[in-house]
């Protein structure tokens, strides 16, 4: 049975959000959760995100890319941590905008979430920004991650 708005924003109020802050969340909670992004509480806007990457939907992935755009960076930023729990081919459109983000912290998760599993526009990305990203400390993160996937050279 699908939950109501009220439902939705009383579980995703946790004081301390694990996996059960998000069960029972899916398809038919998608335009619940599309109005909850817009909420001014940015915080319940970042658990909505949270929660759209947990369900396997295509207009959640649609929504999430969407919220790329958004001009609070904790948004972004929350974008950027749950990417990794979209399937990779759904994730690679949304990795390329964060990867380009202006905000700092927006670009370093987004970097952590980049896999082998990711397509080679997402990977060649991450090489430009190990070498030209303007923070050194994103460009060692970079570095890093190339080292893991075992880019480094290609």
């Amino acid at each position: 049975m699908p939950m109501t708005l009220d439902q939705i924003k009383n579980q995703l109020s946790a004081i301390e959000p694990d996996d059960s802050t998000y069960s029972g969340i899916g398809t038919s909670e998608i335009p619940f959760l599309d109005q909850l992004l817009q909420d001014k509480e940015v915080w319940m806007a970042s658990r909505a995100v949270f929660a759209l990457s947990r369900v396997s939907d295509v207009n959640a992935v649609t929504i999430l890319s969407r919220a790329t755009a958004d001009p609070r960076q904790e948004v972004r930023v929350a974008v950027a941590a749950s990417v990794s729990n979209l399937k990779p081919q759904d994730a690679n459109n949304i990795l390329l905008k964060l990867l380009t983000d202006t905000e700092l912290g927006v670009r370093k998760f987004a970097v952590q979430a980049v896999s082998g599993a990711h397509n080679a526009a997402v990977h060649a990305k991450l090489r430009d920004i190990e070498t030209r990203d303007p923070a050194p400390p994103i460009r060692d993160v970079a570095k890093d991650k190339l080292r893991e996937l075992k880019l480094i050279g290609q």
